[in-house]
């Protein structure tokens, strides 16, 4: 009767050289997979940063170049070309705003807000919202001005997007965007894969700032 001795076992295997192609390949190959979709998805993100980047300063450039007044349809223009150059399929927040240097009698100055108007009809910008933006922006001669393009976005990986995702209750929502209710009176809900649970989703957001072009300022027109 023989008796198992685990120091020659271990001996044995380590000095053992056959193997099965087949059972390699399984063992391997789920990380290989797995390193290939992370590498794709972080491609796909600095992609994504940057035609959205290039679609902001094209929009920044388009503007500067302006001599008459502009107006909603014209951001949402803007917009449409900013949907169009960047590659996040997921909509943009467009916010285009005016911002100009004012002198004071005592010598110094301050940034003043002109006009802030976003797509769709969106008022733009908030009175703190501007307060922090003037940190970003550099000091300005009397009467110079700045044209301000800002944009966001949620950006989602094309592959592993549920990934580590969790449901959400989410009200449902008929064509005109109010809740729809169910024989009792309550807002029906409806389990959805909420958003922020996918660790690979950010947001992309650009901050352009450039001067006009051949007019001393760009302006609004309410018509």
């Amino acid at each position: 009767m023989s008796i198992f001795n685990p120091r020659q076992a271990l001996a044995t295997f380590r000095k053992d050289s056959t193997g099965s192609v087949a059972v390699e390949t399984a063992l391997i190959f789920p990380t290989l997979l797995f390193a290939l979709f992370v590498m794709m998805n972080i491609f796909d993100a600095y992609r994504a940063k940057s035609t959205t980047e290039k679609a902001a300063f094209a929009v920044s450039d388009m503007l500067s170049r302006e001599t008459m007044a502009v107006d909603a349809n014209y951001i949402d223009g803007a917009h449409a070309v900013l949907e169009q150059m960047s590659t996040v399929r997921s909509g943009h927040d467009l916010t285009v705003s005016h911002v100009y240097w004012s002198e004071q009698s005592n010598g110094s100055g301050e940034l003043v807000l002109a006009w802030s108007h976003s797509n769709d009809g969106g008022s733009g910008i908030t009175a703190s919202e501007f307060e922090a933006m003037k940190d970003k922006l550099p000091v300005l001669v009397h009467g110079e001005s700045l044209i301000v393009v800002e944009t966001s976005a949620q950006y989602s990986p094309p592959i592993l997007a549920g990934w580590n995702g969790t449901h959400v209750d989410a009200p449902v929502l008929d064509g005109n965007g109010d809740p729809v209710l169910d024989q009792n009176g309550d807002a029906m809900t409806e389990r959805v894969l909420s958003p922020d649970a996918n660790p690979l989703n950010m947001e992309i957001s650009t901050f352009v700032f450039t001067r006009p072009r051949f007019a001393p300022q760009l302006a609004w027109s309410n018509s």
